[in-house]
């Protein structure tokens, strides 16, 4: 062994006996020269899928059994070091010192102006690009995946609630999963094992799937740090973001390697940067490490660091074999870092066979007919009850000091936690009265350990005002019980008075989860309210009571209602959820009995509470007795999700959903009504990668029986009239409340594009702000009646939160408004 690779090998037994067949652990150090650890330093046992990485401290470990292998150890920018060990039946430490890796030039003649040689590397990296993506047709692997999250410092409290967190270790977890993936995208994983520090019950968030990235794909999406997604350094329109500069070769294992600088053209692209490294001849990716930060437009993180390893698996096909995300965190008093890493070993590999040059009868089939299915991921019972001799087998990965201290503290603790003392400690840091919680968030008490939570409403919700109750009072409150962390049951009373119509009102809801996995839910709702004439709530109390007393514009319409509601949904088979109502209502129309505002007394007038309409030249009713029977599906065809012991998780689908809606106006039994209405919408999310992303609604409806109704069954369009927006796919911005509700078919589309900063990227002095152009368009036909168009441009994300777009509209070809509409966009 050459001295200058300064490795030291050191074998001692263990007291006790051995026998043939028993691993025995490989242990040591990863260090540089000078005797730093190189934390994360990747190491496999070559032609195998055998390996591991070090841990922060540079310690790593792995179980071998008896034989002669060849180890390699790597860590970018170092030189690869290759050792032949023989394993018999001791334990061995070996401690390998990297030395830095020696890059060569290529004797290449570069003219003054002429490019990089990194370029020619680059281009052919992009012309095998797809080959590489698709010579694996399907594979198989165990991937152990570990995340920690640490905070520096945190807010004491947000919007008024006191934030019970230590800083430290936050968040300490530790998975292995069977994970299977064929292509294009069938994806199956299987949840072995799974621990979170402090919680013996709880199950990891670490999953194998959601490591899947690939720099061999054109786009790289990251969910939740940014809306568009970014471009790889070999993407096939790479030369548009990129500048690359050669800094070198290397040679390992008789491979050239060339080590390329990634240099963004514009810091504000979403693109990387840091270093890739590509195979000579084969063009393949030899590992990344490349980096994000603010500069890229992420959301919430200040840098994202990204480390990939790959090695060869099967006839030179090259794998991951370990991949790091690093980063650090800076948003609302939050601050702090966390480090997720994967380790994938022992992969199956059926290789492309249209690709790759096999034997017939050397060829295989990786996965039966029937073996992926819309169960992406499923985490087995006892994942959460392995216990620490388990651990200490598996895991790949040693543990730090730091962790080891955080995973006893905290495992001791959880008794203590999980008891009534401790409990009632905390509950009287969070259940606190703040002066906050009157007018941000609401008022929050618990009895965590009985599982029981208490919400009051903000004041905005508490006191609202309107022509028909004059200043009225709205006291909400929702009490809650779980088991095991999952809610049971929920109680909803709420009482009202209107100081001007001195009328009292109250009415409460119970609420029953039966079925969690199902979401199988009823309620019972009853009482006497008041109610829009729109269930579905075209304005709300807040927005309302601005615009009477400022604008002197009474838009809530509503009407009196004694009732009782029986309510049941639940999801029947996967995709498809359920829901049916039955309501028996007395009706009483409501008439205005305040006309105060702050302004316009002298030149505005308000309307009438019966509301004004096109087909309907009296909306009025008096009083009537309704029974409504409803009943929809919600289906989400090829739907993906999670199955938990206790919980299913639905993710979304890449096919468009369908919502069938049946209502029914059912006349005897003191009823005076008689109608049937059906409605269709089609809806679905849309990502046009580098151009933003989008959606579309398309709905249509019709009653197929009209003999007895009132305005209050009729159809009612989503409209708005206030500056005040709610941007939901189904709203329309500029169009009358109730001008153009119907019991005529009709026929509606709502788009919605948001470029998610392809546009203001490009000025400096916007970008900062990370605001966005979003456009929208939306069309009402009412049959026999109207033919509504509005169009908006805007910008959202403004400080984070804010959308302001305007708007114009037309109908039947001429002008009917144009407006700005502000709201919440994030």
């Amino acid at each position: 062994m050459h001295l200058s690779l300064k490795i030291v090998i050191l074998t001692f037994a263990i007291s006790g006996s051995f026998y043939q067949g028993v691993a025995s652990e490989l242990f040591g150090t990863v260090t540089d020269q000078s005797g730093e650890p190189l934390p994360y330093a990747t190491l496999y046992i070559l032609n195998t899928t055998k390996g591991t990485t070090t841990n922060i401290e540079g310690r790593y470990s792995i179980d071998l059994p008896p034989g002669n292998y060849e180890v390699v150890y790597q860590y970018v920018g170092y030189k690869k070091q290759q050792v032949s060990l023989k394993v018999d039946h001791r334990r061995i430490l070996l401690n390998v010192v990297l030395e830095p890796e020696v890059l060569q030039l290529q004797e290449i003649v570069v003219k003054a102006d002429g490019p990089d040689p990194a370029y020619e590397v680059i281009k052919a990296a992009i012309d095998k690009r797809k080959y590489h993506s698709e010579e694996v047709n399907a594979y198989r692997c165990k991937v152990y995946i570990k995340g920690m999250q640490t905070l520096d410092e945190k807010p004491d409290q947000i919007l008024g609630m006191n934030i019970p967190l230590d800083t430290g270790i936050v968040y300490l977890s530790e998975s292995v999963s069977d994970l299977s993936v064929a292509r294009p995208d069938k994806i199956k994983e299987v949840m072995i094992s799974s621990k979170v520090s402090g919680s013996n019950s709880a199950f990891s968030y670490n999953q194998g799937s959601q490591m899947l990235i690939s720099f061999y794909d054109n786009l790289l999406t990251f969910t939740g740090l940014s809306e568009r997604g970014f471009v790889s350094p070999i993407a096939n329109n790479a030369l548009m973001f990129y500048d690359y500069k050669l800094e070198g070769t290397m040679l390992e294992a008789g491979l050239l390697v060339n080590k390329i600088r990634v240099i963004p053209k514009r810091k504000s692209d979403p693109v990387f940067e840091g270093f890739i490294y590509i195979l000579e001849d084969s063009w393949r990716i030899h590992s990344v490490d490349l980096k994000l930060t603010k500069a890229h437009q992420v959301e919430f993180i200040d840098e994202l660091n990204i480390n990939q390893v790959y090695a060869p698996v099967k006839d030179n096909i090259w794998m991951v074999l370990s991949q790091r995300f690093a980063y650090y965190l800076n948003v609302f008093g939050f601050r702090g870092n966390g480090n997720f890493i994967g380790i994938h070993s022992d992969y199956q590999i059926e290789p492309n066979y249209e690709l790759v040059k096999t034997k017939k009868s050397a060829r295989i089939q990786l996965f039966p007919e029937g073996y992926f299915s819309n169960e992406v991921l499923k985490i087995e019972k006892e994942a959460n009850k392995r216990d620490v001799d388990y651990w200490e087998l598996i895991r790949p990965i040693p543990l730090t000091k730091i962790e080891s201290v955080d995973y006893q503290a905290k495992d001791s603790l959880e008794e203590i936690m999980q008891s009534r003392p401790y409990k009632d400690s905390i509950d009287k840091v969070v259940n606190k009265f703040n002066i906050e919680n009157l007018f941000v968030g609401g008022y929050f008490f618990q009895k965590s350990f009985r599982e029981r939570y208490f919400r009051f409403q903000p004041i905005y919700d508490v006191l609202q005002y309107n022509t028909i109750e004059g200043i009225t009072v709205n006291l909400k409150s929702i009490y809650t019980q779980e088991k095991e962390g999952i809610w049971k049951y929920q109680i909803i009373p709420t009482v009202r008075y209107g100081f001007s119509s001195e009328d009292f009102y109250a009415k409460a809801k119970f609420s029953y989860q039966f079925n969690p996995i199902k979401r199988t839910r009823a309620f019972i709702e009853g009482g006497k309210f008041v109610s829009q004439f729109n269930q579905d709530v075209s304005i709300t109390p807040l927005i309302n009571s601005f615009e009477t007393l400022v604008n002197r514009r009474n838009y809530i319409k509503m009407y009196e209602k004694s009732f009782v509601k029986l309510y049941y949904s639940s999801e029947i088979v996967n995709g498809v959820t359920w829901k049916s109502t039955l309501e028996y209502a007395r009706r009483n129309e409501l008439f205005n009995t305040s006309d105060y505002s702050f302004f316009y007394e002298n030149d505005r007038v308000f309307t009438p509470n019966a509301p004004a309409n096109m087909e309907l030249a009296n909306t009025s009713f008096g009083s009537s007795d309704a029974l409504v029977f409803t009943t929809s599906f919600n289906i989400k065809f090829g739907q993906k999700y999670i199955s938990r012991p206790d919980m299913k998780f639905n993710l979304e689908s890449q096919y468009p959903a369908l919502f069938v809606h049946y209502r029914k106006g059912i006349k005897g039994l003191g009823s005076q009504v008689d109608f049937d209405e059906i409605v269709m919408r089609i809806y679905k999310d849309m990502q046009y990668g580098l151009f933003g992303g989008g959606n579309y609604t398309i709905w249509a409806g019709t009653y197929l029986n009209d003999r007895r109704l009132t305005f209050a069954d009729f159809k009612h369009h989503t409209g708005n009239q206030s500056v005040f927006a709610n941007f939901d796919n189904d709203n329309y911005q500029l169009l009358d409340y109730y001008q153009f509700s119907t019991t005529d078919s009709w026929f509606g589309i709502h788009v919605d594009h948001h470029f998610n900063g392809f546009i203001l990227n490009k000025f400096p002095f916007i970008r900062k702000s990370k605001a966005q152009i979003v456009a929208s368009a939306n069309y009402l036909n009412t049959d026999g009646s109207i033919h509504y168009f509005e169009y908006g441009l805007g910008v959202e994300h403004m400080f984070k939160v804010l959308r302001v777009d305007f708007y114009g509209a037309l109908l039947d070809g001429a002008n009917y408004g144009n407006g700005l509409r502000v709201g919440i966009g994030f």
